[in-house]
């Protein structure tokens, strides 16, 4: 059973002291080498938020952090569970209940300090969205300092850092809370997204995979994600939208995934990534190649490749709409796609345009899913019998033969590095 305790005697510092004794080994390096053990429960007791698992009266896991409700930052000072329960998710779930606690009480950023080479920590931390701190308050705690990565490389201890609000790393002028909203009349994502075309998608992609990690940028609610956890065992996410990266964080708690919460001109990516996927994404963005760029010199790895699907300007459900007179053109950006965020409707020429111009070599090209109808309307017909399998399959490879007539527009690219 889990339970907290925030700043109250329901926790004693004798049983912490005790807890802590028992793990001490665990530490990389061990807790007895850098406090006094007993006074450091005590600590803990008298002034942090405790997040406890108990078995009967047996204390097997702890996670103590600091934070008062107001504050933008909070600190995790203790992770800890009993080697004889360790394996059974008990770090995950107290972490879980930690961050959610801190998020509730308005902290937007999550700090703490894990051994450099304490790699099953530094995971465990990874797959709740933590990421690397590039830089150190200074001994008067006044300045950051920035760290290259040799310095962080000859520190004993690393910080870590999760960030759990938009409020400082938004570009002005975006909210991304609110273009993830439905509309009257238009939903940000329909069933046909999820039930149809992502399959079609991981199905198009799959033959182009390289082995290694995968690299999601906008990862929305994390629909897609769980999909390409059954082709990558390493996978990130990067998404802007704070609502949708916390229901992300929900829908694949447990899972090996790390989530970044950021915008992709802010972003900070500790690593290169084999594969990086961009899925109705590119559209939105403000400066679409300043961003491509980014993904090809920063986080594309020498033999990476990256996928980007975009909504088709020529697909013949718009094609239709713009002889019914309700859009001016193939290409237009209509109301209800501007109040989700869009700035563009690609067609394959001007996606392919965007790639090259950001010093990518575009290696295939295609279409995703033939597409006469609107989303709401193939809402409606997955509703009844009318479409089969076999019909949805038709379509797909109807597509891949005529793919500027698709739903979805794809390239596969890679980084253009000089010999």
């Amino acid at each position: 059973m889990i339970k907290s305790a925030h700043g109250s005697n329901e926790m004693t510092a004798a049983a912490i002291a005790c807890h802590l004794q028992r793990c001490d080994a665990q530490f990389v390096p061990a807790l007895s080498s850098r406090v006094d053990i007993v006074v450091y429960a005590k600590k803990l007791a008298q002034h942090a938020r405790l997040y406890t698992e108990w078995q009967d009266t047996n204390l097997t896991g702890l996670v103590a952090a600091y934070g008062k409700p107001g504050e933008r930052d909070a600190y995790i000072s203790n992770v800890s569970v009993l080697r004889e329960n360790s394996r059974q998710g008990v770090a995950k779930r107290l972490l879980a209940s930690c961050i959610a606690d801190l998020t509730a009480i308005g902290a937007k950023r999550i700090l703490l300090e894990v051994g450099r080479h304490n790699y099953t920590a530094i995971r465990l931390y990874q797959q709740h969205g933590f990421t690397v701190c590039h830089s150190l308050t200074d001994a008067a705690g006044t300045a950051d300092m920035a760290l290259s990565t040799g310095q962080i490389d000859s520190l004993d201890t690393i910080k870590l850092q999760l960030l759990l609000s938009s409020r400082e790393t938004m570009p002005t002028g975006r909210n991304y809370d609110t273009e993830i909203r439905d509309t009257k009349d238009h939903d940000y994502a329909y069933r046909f997204d999820f039930e149809v075309m992502h399959p079609y998608m991981i199905a198009s992609f799959s033959p182009f995979f390289r082995p290694g990690n995968v690299l999601e940028l906008g990862s929305f609610k994390g629909d897609f994600t769980q999909r390409l956890l059954d082709c990558f065992s390493d996978v990130t996410c990067v998404e802007a939208s704070e609502v949708a990266i916390l229901e992300a964080r929900k829908k694949l708690c447990g899972k090996s995934v790390q989530l970044i919460h950021a915008p992709f001109e802010t972003a900070q990516l500790p690593r290169r990534y084999d594969n990086i996927v961009l899925t109705h994404v590119l559209e939105h963005l403000d400066d679409p190649v300043a961003v491509l760029k980014r993904i090809c010199t920063e986080w594309l790895s020498d033999e990476g490749r990256l996928f980007v699907a975009c909504p088709n300007a020529n697909a013949p459900s718009r094609q239709i709409a713009v002889k019914m007179g309700l859009i001016s053109h193939n290409s237009a950006v209509t109301q209800a796609e501007a109040e989700h965020g869009h700035r563009r409707t690609y067609t394959l020429d001007t996606l392919e345009h965007d790639a090259v111009a950001a010093g990518l070599r575009v290696v295939q090209r295609s279409g995703i899913f033939f597409k006469a109808l609107a989303n709401f309307q193939w809402d409606r017909l997955l509703q009844t019998d009318i479409i089969s399998t076999a019909y949805l399959d038709g379509c797909y490879s109807l597509g891949q033969q005529y793919p500027d007539l698709c739903s979805t527009i794809f390239l596969v690219c890679e980084a253009k590095r000089e010999k």
